[in-house]
């Protein structure tokens, strides 16, 4: 098999990408049961919503990502473990649409409506570096009502091994609702809600905002002193004419309570989605168990402290 078996709308380039991923969509759900019952169960899925000092948070039960959540991510179990992103291991029914060196594929266990994969063609590790062009490409030729991410390797990737962006349908995420001014003007500047701390940089030129994402790494890599990607989650969304980039450094990937014992366990391991405001609760006793002083805690945790990300922003700005 050739990617080649698996894109659709080959012979269509004419066609603006919105409409690729409903056709794409609708191919699957009418011959992936997998996929069709996984896009079916967001309907039926428990949440409830959490606020602090005028922000929200969704909790989502959503067994479906128990395997995403629960992924072991060390590098001897990601060594023993066939890809799931490589050609080879994609399900039989599974489809998709070329994008340069990337495919567009639809995500069988999805967080939020029209939820995909973006993966690349080859097998590579996961780094951002030489691929900011096309997640500013994508969230522009997505359209406005959908974003696109990135989880660093370390804080949200449960693919390490393979190079991949994911997008989703914008709403739902509570975060795009309550930061001002998005897609108003250019510029950089600091947001912070629920112990979430993240860099926004809004600019009509796509080269201004692909710097400021570069200034950022190195100045996270200066900050941290480590060799690698330093930990990171990305979203980029456009809107008024503007790419815009919520560039969020994290200290940690998982917090204290995943790993705890008994009722203290709250199995939540938070990557970009998480960051919009939407935790995904894999395990009925954690749903249960959430409330806003926990969330709160769970975000403030795995965020970069206070006072480095006040470094970040006067080195990027």
């Amino acid at each position: 098999m050739t990617w080649d078996d698996v894109l659709l709308d080959r012979q269509r380039p004419g066609i603006a990408l919105p409409q690729q991923i409903d056709h794409l969509l609708a191919q699957q759900r009418a011959t992936w049961n997998t996929f069709r019952e996984g896009e079916a169960s967001l309907a039926e899925m428990r949440t409830k919503r959490l606020s602090r000092d005028g922000s929200d948070v969704i909790v989502q039960s959503n067994p479906g990502r128990h395997k995403s959540v629960h992924a072991k991510v060390d590098p001897f179990s990601i060594a023993e473990r066939p890809c799931f992103l490589c050609l080879d291991n994609l399900p039989p029914e599974e489809r998709g649409i070329g994008y340069g060196d990337l495919v567009i594929l639809p995500n069988p266990h999805p967080i939020l409506r029209r939820h995909l994969t973006i993966a690349s063609r080859e097998h590579v590790p996961q780094r951002l570096a030489g691929h900011i062009d096309p997640l500013l490409g994508l969230a522009k030729d997505c359209g406005d009502d959908m974003l696109v991410l990135y989880n660093g390797a370390q804080c949200g990737a449960s693919a390490p091994d393979h190079f991949h962006f994911q997008a989703s349908s914008i709403a739902n995420a509570p975060l795009f609702q309550e930061v001002p001014g998005l897609g108003e003007k250019d510029g950089v500047e600091a947001y912070g809600s629920f112990g979430r701390r993240m860099i926004i940089c809004q600019d009509q030129e796509a080269e201004n905002v692909k710097a400021f994402v570069v200034r950022s790494l190195q100045a996270l890599a200066d900050v941290g002193g480590k060799d690698g990607e330093p930990l990171i989650n990305l979203i980029a969304i456009y809107r008024g004419g503007r790419y815009i980039v919520f560039l969020i450094p994290r200290a940690k990937h998982r917090p204290e309570c995943y790993f705890a014992e008994g009722d203290e366990r709250i199995s939540i391991s938070p990557a970009a989605i998480e960051m919009t405001g939407v935790l995904v609760a894999a395990d009925a006793d954690a749903f249960e168990r959430m409330d806003g002083q926990k969330a709160f805690e769970i975000y403030e945790e795995v965020c970069l402290g206070e006072g480095k990300s006040n470094d970040l922003l006067e080195a990027v700005t």
